[in-house]
């Protein structure tokens, strides 16, 4: 009923010069509905079109002015009437003129006299007939800039004739015109790339023989050389009788989803930062490969590589130095173990090797079909002489050493994980015994790894039960043999294993990176225990702490000693910081007034270079230089040096290790200022300290000649 009061409510434009006539048809019109204008030759046609714009127009053909036929070839010219159905009125033995009318773009004709209700229904299936067709005209609109924007080509092949139509669509994709489309299936394949060819043909195929839909992604070649993905998708389609067939298909391009699946496989499988494969693809391939050598009975190596105190690096110079760093070091690892090319070859590939980032400074290396495990050691030797030499990473010259764990399948594991676990075994060894190494995994060390990971858990809950003590060794100014300072030792009360020194855990601390959480619990402890000593009434001393690298990154140092100062009162004077390592906010630390002294000056590589830039207090000398001071002239000049170029800065010295009379009277003779050693006492106990202290200083000593 709603298409036809559209019909009804539509507008005619009658065009004859009779007049008579035109009141006939606007009549016969106007009694089913239809709203009439007028028109009483061709040129007044027009102008009524152009302002009027009629659903349908009935025309006459002979005119004066302009007749019918002219008439309807000048409406059909313009966009605006190219379209709008005319009906044009003939003699009903006129059959030259129905023909010309079709010529001129009629859209039907109606034969003179004609009745008045065949009239109206003529004019509302016309219209009806215009608005189908206009429907489907937006409808196909709509559908090519769907297809445009969603870049999804149709295409139909007719088998029994071979006849392939592809829309304009997917001619657009192809990089033709539609004109220059072949019209076969041989002209559609011709354009897929010749590696995916026979593949679609064969899935057409299978169309025709097996009814089965088809759903293929394959590249297209364009006519300038490029190539893109596209997606194929084509079922069958049946006649009313299911004799004829035809195949319809739709082709789409997925250009972009290849690329989002090839950046999503990048970061699934792939490390972002060095471009290597990550653990997960490793351990993919090692599976793979040991499948290949369980097969044909060959052997295989898996080296695990871990930088040497890397960490330093990072908190030293800042994680964007670090991570340029570590890019160096794998274009230098796949450098190295690229030109094993006798000494491995990977599975089905031809290639060498199988190089990988697990995460932060560790790599692992996969060799395939090795002749002997010493063909791994090879290989391992290869990478510690390629890293051997220096980095130039932002203006900074870097040197860097690796440990290397080697494991061999089939004696040291039978999957990636015992593998992996193996050689990480293997690597710590090498760390343990000295760095700079490599080592093929043995049964022996599962022990020392297990050791190693029992001190790393307890290690963890002595930080959280607080199980860790303070020793104080004392500081004694040597003219007066007054206690002037205390150096603050950390102990570890271990609750099955008594009481362990620094040196026994002090390594796994730092490299779980626990060092920095227990400097900052000594930092606090000597800052409190120190207020406290004061509060009772003893003369104020400096305490002495060792600084380790964990707090040379950022600011993270001068923040725990502002939190300590503030939270304790301690007076900044009454501490002091001993430095291994050149550190940039030294001068932020002398402005708050805390001490610093450089700990065992005469052996690090910078010591100098210290002296020059920063704001120090006081140098102590490395007691291996005071233990042979009385039997050695090169030691005892060389503490001399050091104690004249400190007076020479205005420094203290400090001399560690004092163990007899005869080397702190040498000291005294070289003007040293303050000694400490087992000769005034050995790291203690708070309490005894504190019973030490309340005679503030030592009786004389008896001075005896050097």
């Amino acid at each position: 009923m709603e298409e036809e009061h559209e019909n009804t409510s539509a507008l005619i434009l009658v065009v004859d010069d009779e007049e008579f006539f035109r009141t006939f048809v606007r009549e016969a019109l106007e009694q089913v509905g239809f709203e009439v204008c007028e028109a009483s030759n061709g040129a007044q046609a027009l102008e009524q079109f152009a302002s009027r714009r009629p659903d349908l127009i009935v025309m006459d053909v002979v005119m004066p002015v302009m007749h019918g036929f002219s008439a309807c070839a000048k409406l059909r010219e313009s966009a605006e009437g190219s379209r709008v159905p005319i009906l044009i009125m003939t003699g009903l033995d006129d059959a030259d003129s129905i023909a010309r009318a079709y010529e001129h773009g009629a859209t039907d004709f109606i034969a003179k006299p004609m009745h008045a209700a065949i009239l109206g229904h003529r004019v509302r299936y016309m219209l009806r007939g215009s608005i189908t067709l206009n429907a489907l005209l937006r409808s196909e609109a709509r559908l090519g800039l769907a297809q445009r924007i969603a870049k999804i080509g149709n295409w139909e092949w007719h088998p029994p004739t071979d006849r392939f139509t592809a829309s304009p669509e997917l001619c657009r994709l192809m990089g033709i015109r539609l004109q220059e489309f072949g019209g076969t299936k041989e002209a559609f394949l011709k354009m897929i790339h010749e590696e995916d060819r026979n593949r679609v043909d064969h899935a057409l195929k299978s169309i025709l023989e097996e009814r089965k839909p088809c759903d293929i992604d394959h590249r297209i070649i364009l006519p300038n050389g490029g190539e893109f993905a596209m997606n194929l998708q084509a079922e069958a389609v049946f006649d009313d009788q299911l004799k004829s067939l035809t195949i319809v298909g739709t082709a789409k391009d997925i250009s972009e989803r290849k690329r989002s699946e090839r950046e999503i496989h990048r970061l699934a499988y792939y490390d972002s930062l060095t471009g290597l494969p990550n653990r997960v693809l490793f351990k993919d391939r090692v599976t793979q490969a040991l499948t290949h050598a369980r097969r044909y009975q060959t052997i295989l190596a898996v080296l695990f590589l871990d930088l040497d105190r890397f960490k330093v690096i990072n908190d030293t110079l800042g994680h964007n130095v670090g991570d340029l760093f570590l890019k160096q070091v794998a274009d230098r690892l796949a450098d190295s173990v690229r030109h094993s090319d006798s000494i491995g070859r990977l599975v089905e590939q031809g290639e060498t090797h199988e190089l990988a980032r697990l995460g932060g400074d560790e790599f692992t290396v996969l060799l395939t079909n090795i002749r002997d495990a010493q063909d791994a050691g090879t290989v391992a030797r290869r990478i510690l002489e390629a890293l051997s030499k220096s980095f130039l990473i932002d203006g900074h010259e870097i040197s860097v050493t690796a440990s290397v764990g080697i494991a061999i399948f089939p004696t040291d594991g039978d999957s990636v994980d015992l593998l992996l676990k193996s050689s990480d075994v293997a690597m710590y060894h090498v760390k343990e015994e000295g760095r700079n190494n490599f080592q093929f995994y043995s049964k022996t060390m599962n022990a020392l790894a297990a050791e190693r990971l029992e001190m790393e858990n307890d290690l963890r809950k002595a930080l959280e039960r607080h199980e860790f003590i303070v020793y104080y060794q004392p500081q004694v100014e040597i003219r007066t043999n007054r206690i002037v300072g205390a150096e603050a030792l950390v102990r570890w009360r271990h609750p099955h294993r008594g009481m362990l020194l620094p040196a026994e855990f002090f390594p796994v601390a730092i490299e779980t990176g626990m060092i920095q959480k227990l400097d900052q619990e000594v930092l606090f402890v000597a800052c409190r225990q120190n207020k406290a000593w004061q509060d009772a009434g003893r003369t104020p001393i400096r305490v002495s702490v060792n600084v380790s690298n964990s707090f040379f990154h950022g600011t993270s140092l001068t923040s725990a000693i502002t939190r300590a100062l503030q939270e304790t009162q301690l007076d900044p004077e009454c501490l002091e910081l001993e430095l291994t390592e050149s550190i940039t906010m030294l001068q932020e630390l002398r402005a708050m007034g805390v001490r610093l002294s450089i700990d065992d000056f005469g052996t690090g590589y910078s010591s100098l270079s210290h002296l020059q830039r920063f704001p120090l207090n006081i140098l102590k000398i490395d007691q291996s230089f005071v233990l042979g001071v009385t039997r050695n002239a090169a030691n005892a000049s060389i503490t001399r040096a050091i104690i004249s170029l400190a007076h020479s800065m205005n420094l203290s010295v400090l001399a560690e290790g004092v163990e007899t009379e005869e080397q702190l009277e040498l000291l005294r003779q070289q003007e040293c200022d303050q000694v400490q050693g087992y000769i005034f006492g050995r790291p203690m106990p708070e309490e005894e300290f504190v019973e030490l202290l309340a005679r503030t200083s030592f009786p004389p000593r008896n001075r005896r000649a050097a």
